[in-house]
């Protein structure tokens, strides 16, 4: 299987989930390949044959992405190092979740979660620690007891009642002898709700480094006060947001063609977040929108003196 492949199969599976999905980019160089929402769930997904082509850079802009938007990385690949990754098991690269296609299928469609997760020395899972912390108490079995049963130290018993994972091997050790259920399911899709690491340090944008229309662009939207999350990556130029307001912002010096192009690209991706979207341009175009996407100039942008003027242009562009 190729990675295009590899792209459509997770289509499939999402699609056949309910998901409403971002309209097919094979773009080299993008950090994702497929957006994706159902409900409450909103995932950026990366589908890769081999999981170590994935690169750290891409990994921490797809985190902040994902942080600005409210979204869920994702990679889906066939290969870890060597060895073709397991189904049932969860791996991770680079801060984000990673699952072979079957996993996704039997999350998705069969609502069978994965117990087991990969990392350094094994497959290891997650217990119940208060339930393990019970049993042993109200049956009156030591720590060295149940260390012994498990093949452990007397200190691992006690980190797995702190919530520390546990071999697989010992975990089923510990759940035989104590007669209790004490494996807990994985949930790879549950969003951190805390500020990203990413997102607390992102670094102050040196402008040196774009264009000079998005320059400009940059500089006099935070001059009103939004902050600028770059997506260098991405078929969009930036995140733009302050602490209401999210805009998925294209900048453009094209016309015609071009423009209308990045307008449907922009406007599905902006459908399937449920964020708004706005275009910039370099000089002024014969509509006030494209494909429902509000475009303002960039001379018009440099008058603007605060946020509220960009929100009412673009409610009256829309």
């Amino acid at each position: 299987m190729n990675r295009l492949q590899l792209i459509e199969e997770v289509r499939e599976i999402l699609s056949k989930g309910g998901f409403y999905l971002s309209q097919r980019q094979y773009q080299p160089g993008t950090i994702f390949d497929v957006i994706a929402r159902k409900d409450d769930w909103l995932f950026v997904i990366r589908a890769t044959v081999k999981a170590d082509s994935s690169r750290p850079d891409d990994a921490k802009e797809m985190k902040v992405l994902c942080d600005a938007i409210d979204a869920t990385p994702l990679y889906i690949s066939l290969v870890g190092g060597r060895r073709k990754l397991k189904p049932g098991v969860i791996y991770s690269r680079n801060g984000i979740p990673l699952l072979n296609p079957d996993t996704l299928e039997d999350m998705i469609l069969e609502g069978v979660p994965p117990y087991v997760f990969s990392a350094p020395g094994g497959f290891y899972v997650k217990m119940d620690s208060e339930i393990l912390k019970k049993a042993r108490k109200e049956k009156k079995i030591s720590l060295s007891r149940l260390a012994e049963v498990a093949g452990v130290s007397r200190k691992s018993i006690q980190k797995y009642e702190k919530g520390m994972g546990a071999d697989l091997d010992v975990a089923l050790k510990l759940e035989e002898f104590l007669d209790e259920d004490l494996i807990l399911p994985i949930n790879p899709f549950e969003r951190d709700e805390t500020r990203s690491e990413d997102r607390d340090h992102t670094e102050p944008i040196e402008f040196d480094q774009y264009s000079v229309l998005e320059r400009s662009i940059f500089e006099a939207l935070s001059s009103i006060g939004y902050k600028i999350v770059p997506t260098c990556k991405c078929p969009f130029e930036a995140i733009t947001e302050d602490d209401e307001t999210v805009l998925i912002s294209g900048i453009s010096s094209q016309e015609n063609r071009g423009l209308k192009e990045k307008a449907k690209v922009v406007s599905n991706l902006s459908n399937i977040t449920e964020k708004d979207s706005v275009i910039f341009l370099q000089k002024s175009y014969s509509r006030s929108n494209i494909e429902g996407i509000p475009l303002i100039e960039k001379k018009e942008l440099t008058k603007i003196k605060d946020r509220d003027e960009v929100i009412e242009l673009l409610d009256d562009r829309r």
